[in-house]
């Protein structure tokens, strides 16, 4: 028996017929339509990021990581008191997605958290999930951050990949600069980010990324010089008929050494380093 590892599942694959044609089976895709999306994806065009969460990650963006949202907090909580948030203080989450990052700096004591993301879907999710914390979320880049915070933080997140999603090298130089320079001495900024700089080759660039009765979801990589492009393939189920969701955007490779070199220039030192399965987290401390 075929199959496809979902990272939670094995698929059946056994109805995959040789035109390419999803058959009634495991799946279950007896009838597939395509929705066209906004931006010309359906023609290949590239888009930006934003335009990617918009036209189609975001409203699948908390489903895809297989897991609840509060189990997704207490991992996140956890890691950041790992690399060494005990106290976060004032706190700012830069591409806060969903909250996951938001409502663990709120577990370990943060006085208040800045919420920042592109995606007004996302921080519409995570408004409808604070109870009584000090969140205040803003819709815009996270490179515009210095301009919605008002002093000085005590400790700035960019975790989840968001640091990727930058358009070019010079806006992540940017964003560390501003980070450093609201960040008051002593304070810690936390990346984590997957290593984009050896991709799988051949047919291992289609990755199975989670499913669920109604939902499907399978990514595919290619290398594009410095960046990445990312085309996410989604089918969802609605009465009974399947239908393909797709999108294209580009991801920034970031070559660890690169990115402490840059830490370090704007006088952020690293003090906490781990990378697990392509997957890394740095934490640099301020120190003057």
């Amino acid at each position: 028996m075929t199959g496809l590892h979902t990272g939670h599942k094995i698929v059946n694959c056994d109805k995959f017929d040789r035109k390419g044609l999803w058959q009634s089976g495991a799946f279950g895709l007896d009838r597939m339509s395509v929705k066209p999306l906004v931006n010309g994806m359906e023609t290949g065009m590239m888009t930006t990021a934003k335009e990617h969460y918009d036209a189609l990650l975001a409203k699948h963006y908390t489903w895809m990581f297989g897991t609840s949202f509060d189990e997704k907090v207490e991992e996140q909580t956890a890691l950041l008191a790992r690399v060494g948030i005990g106290s976060p203080g004032i706190a700012v989450d830069l591409g806060c997605g969903s909250g996951f990052q938001t409502f663990a700096l709120a577990r370990l004591g943060a006085q208040s958290v800045l919420a920042v993301d592109t995606s007004q879907h996302l921080l519409d999710e995570l408004s409808a999930r604070i109870d009584g914390q000090d969140f205040t979320t803003v819709c815009t880049d996270m490179t515009a951050f210095p301009g919605v915070l008002t002093g000085h933080a005590d400790t700035i997140v960019c975790m989840g990949d968001s640091l990727t999603h930058l358009a070019s090298h010079s806006d992540v130089t940017s964003l560390i600069e501003n980070v450093s320079n609201k960040l008051a001495v002593g304070g810690h900024f936390v990346i984590s980010y997957r290593d984009l700089q050896s991709l799988p080759e051949g047919v291992d660039r289609f990755i199975p990324l989670q499913q669920s009765d109604n939902r499907i979801m399978t990514c595919f990589l290619e290398a594009a010089g410095d960046k990445v492009n990312v085309h996410d393939l989604i089918y969802v189920k609605s009465d009974g008929e399947w239908e393909l969701q797709k999108s294209m955007y580009q991801k920034l490779v970031l070559p660890l050494n690169g990115l402490k070199d840059e830490l370090s220039r704007s006088r952020l030192d690293v003090v906490f380093e781990e990378t697990v399965r392509g997957f890394t987290v740095l934490c640099a401390k301020k120190m003057k």
